[in-house]
Order: C-alpha cells, then sequence, then structure tokens
C-alpha cells in the first residue's frame, strides 16, 4: 500500500462509473488500481487535484 500512496499516478483507471456522491467524477474523480506484488489495490484518486482516498486490498 506505501507504494501506491508514494506513486498514485502509476495505477491505471478502471471503467467504472463514480457515483458516491464523496467523490463526484465532474471533479475530477477517478478509481484507479494498481498491482503491487499480486496483491490487488483499489483507491479514488483525483486527476485534477492529486488527491488520493478510499484505499482497498483485493
Amino acid at each position: 500500500m506505501e507504494q501506491a500512496i508514494s506513486n498514485p499516478a502509476a495505477g491505471r483507471p478502471l471503467s467504472v462509473p463514480m457515483t458516491d456522491s464523496r467523490w463526484p467524477a465532474t471533479d475530477g474523480w477517478v478509481k484507479s488500481a494498481q498491482n503491487i506484488n499480486g496483491i490487488e489495490i483499489h483507491y479514488v484518486r483525483n486527476s485534477i487535484t492529486g488527491a488520493i482516498d478510499d484505499f482497498k486490498f483485493k
């Protein structure tokens, strides 16, 4: 997870619509994922501000 936090822009965007009002797509929020050492990490990233939030392990 530290690797994903240190370089969130390295994640690939997921084609999942942003429906949660906490992270509106109109404000630049995109669901992203990274696979690090076989662990899939999903999170939301703001493509405008670079902010990241809501990390989940799959």
